[in-house]
């Protein structure tokens, strides 16, 4: 009798002591969470002038924090198990853990780890691959980060959906604040000093222009959803703030990457919404403000020039178009026609309860949508008609010129790609080295036709296979794919994990002509992690 207690005191203090290192883990995963999604953004050091390397430091301090944190505990929960209990919450602990407890996400992100560490390894040049000093500091070193917070946040943070209202709240801030920049006011100083193209092209706290794009892309992608999404009636009017205020300052931060990210999203948005009345009534709402947005902001950019950024761009193709006011109305009217519908239908009307016909129809149009963006692509490019789509035409003819010289940039990626031996084509030239390939190899055509030196590809997808090769971006777009296929397959249980999904797909999307830099990839993979975090609490896969 004695031992049956003495074993259940025993077994109580291992399943108490576990649970305490649990919590401390999950505690300290959700402050280095916070951090990440909330402080980060937000962070600076002599404002624009080492943003780039402060925010580096920012996020490498905090992973090597949270790592002395994990191990001080891990020592800690160790000398008290072996002390108090004889060691048997560590072996409790051994005697559970899985090899086939490894998602297809954990899979892809070790495969990942491996070809950049390969890719690192190969490299001619191994001291720049390993840091990323010649580029933007994407190197090995933070991508072995990244894998250490990936499973860290994965397995220990208990996922709560206050996390994603953190992350917008510093969105928003940040967003504010880029708006005040776009009507010239700086509330805190970062423009002084800045002149010329240098007092245009960076914004709010994040930095350059395309980068600020990137950060914004995932706080409109969520905050849209999550107004599609939300029940509540309260939370529902947050996120309608975040969404106005998040597409306003996507729009003013006049990068045209921030126009693929809304492509993906209002074209990929149906395809959720459209099984009810109440998902269509929502997604037009959210339409009539975003071009009614377009509407006031190129008003006042008209009535004010001396007091806006100048736009250049899709902008003015948008604010020029004639019917826009007509589409604008018209898209209201829809809505008010659409709420007062919804509001009349009874309870179990077959638009209330939901069906598949019009994400039926949607994915109808977007299948006709690409077949017309292929023949007006081959209409202009093969065939010849380039004056036929007027002042189109600058996006639609694909040369060296096109995108701000984009088109130069990826072709001679693309050609030093295919002239390397098979070791460089299956794991790239080195992380971050793609500055070092074109000063080796084109510096002096880069100088001589355009008079700059291009560090980057401005593709965050060819940068990765060039720098660490098919594989490399295989196993990059794997661990994307799985994240988001993993928050899909338990939209039933946690609804809002679509406006995580949405907010990376955002990210991919301005990422095809964008670069990546340790001042958003870091938020877009610690939001991936969250995501992550979330399907293995539902699944109870938590260790």
């Amino acid at each position: 009798m004695d031992n049956i207690k003495t074993k259940e005191i025993s077994d109580e203090k291992i399943i108490n002591l576990l649970a305490a290192w649990r919590k401390y883990n999950s505690v300290i995963a959700g402050i280095f969470t916070v951090l990440i999604i909330f402080v980060f953004p937000l962070a600076f050091h002599d404002y624009y002038y080492d943003i780039l390397v402060a925010k580096y430091i920012f996020y490498y301090g905090s992973v090597i924090l949270m790592i002395v944190a994990m191990l001080a505990g891990v020592f800690f929960f160790w000398y008290k198990d072996k002390r108090e209990i004889g060691g048997n919450a560590v072996k409790e602990m051994r005697s559970n853990a899985k090899l086939n407890a490894l998602k297809m996400s954990d899979w892809a992100m070790i495969i990942f780890l491996i070809a950049v560490t390969i890719s690192t390894l190969q490299s001619e040049y191994r001291f720049e691959s390993f840091w990323g000093n010649e580029g933007r500091y994407m190197g090995m070193f933070l991508i072995l980060l990244y894998g250490i917070s990936f499973f860290v946040i994965s397995r220990c943070l208990r996922y709560r959906q206050w996390y994603l209202d953190t992350f917008l709240a510093g969105g928003i801030i940040a967003c504010m604040i880029g708006i005040l920049h776009f009507f010239k006011i700086d509330p805190i100083g970062f423009k002084r000093g800045l002149v010329g193209d240098d007092y245009t092209i960076f914004t709010s706290t994040i930095g350059n222009i395309n980068t600020y794009t990137s950060y914004v892309a995932m706080v409109s992608g969520m905050g849209t959803v999550m107004f599609s999404v939300e029940k509540n009636k309260y939370r529902r009017l947050w996120y309608l703030v975040v969404a106005i205020i998040s597409l306003f300052a996507l729009i003013v931060g006049i990068s045209d990457n921030a126009y693929l990210a809304l492509l993906v999203l209002f074209g990929l948005l149906p395809l959720y919404l459209f099984g009810n009345i109440d998902g269509v009534k929502r997604y037009v709402l959210l339409l009539a403000i975003l071009f009614t947005e377009f509407q006031v902001i190129g008003t006042l950019s008209h009535a004010y020039p001396n007091h806006v950024v100048e736009f250049k761009g899709l902008m003015n193709v948008i604010a020029s178009f004639g019917g826009l006011p007509y589409l604008i109305i018209g898209l209201w009217v829809c809505t008010a026609c659409l709420y007062l519908l919804a509001y009349k239908l009874p309870e179990n009307h077959a638009l209330k309860s939901g069906s598949n016909i019009g994400r039926w129809i949607w994915l109808g149009l977007i299948l006709l949508a690409c077949a017309g963006v292929i023949y007006v692509l081959y209409d202009v490019n093969i065939a010849g008609n380039v004056e036929k789509y007027g002042p189109l035409n600058q996006y639609l003819l694909l040369n060296d010129d096109w995108g701000t010289h984009r088109g130069y940039i990826w072709r001679i990626g693309m050609e030093f790609y295919q002239k390397q031996p098979i070791h460089h084509k299956l794991f790239g030239y080195g992380p971050d080295t793609f500055g070092i390939i074109t000063v080796k190899n084109y510096f002096e055509d880069m100088v001589r036709r355009y008079g700059e030196k291009f560090d980057s590809a401005h593709n965050e997808y060819l940068q990765y296979l060039v720098t660490i090769g098919i594989v490399g971006l295989t196993a990059y777009l794997a661990l994307l794919t799985t994240s988001i296929i993993e928050m899909l397959r338990t939209l039933k249980k946690r609804p809002e994990l679509i406006a995580i999904a949405f907010a990376i797909i955002c990210y991919g999307a301005q990422a095809a002509g964008n670069i990546s830099v340790p001042i958003v990839a870091p938020i877009m993979l610690t939001l991936m992690m969250l995501g992550v975090a979330a399907v293995r609490n539902v699944s109870g896969n938590t260790e």
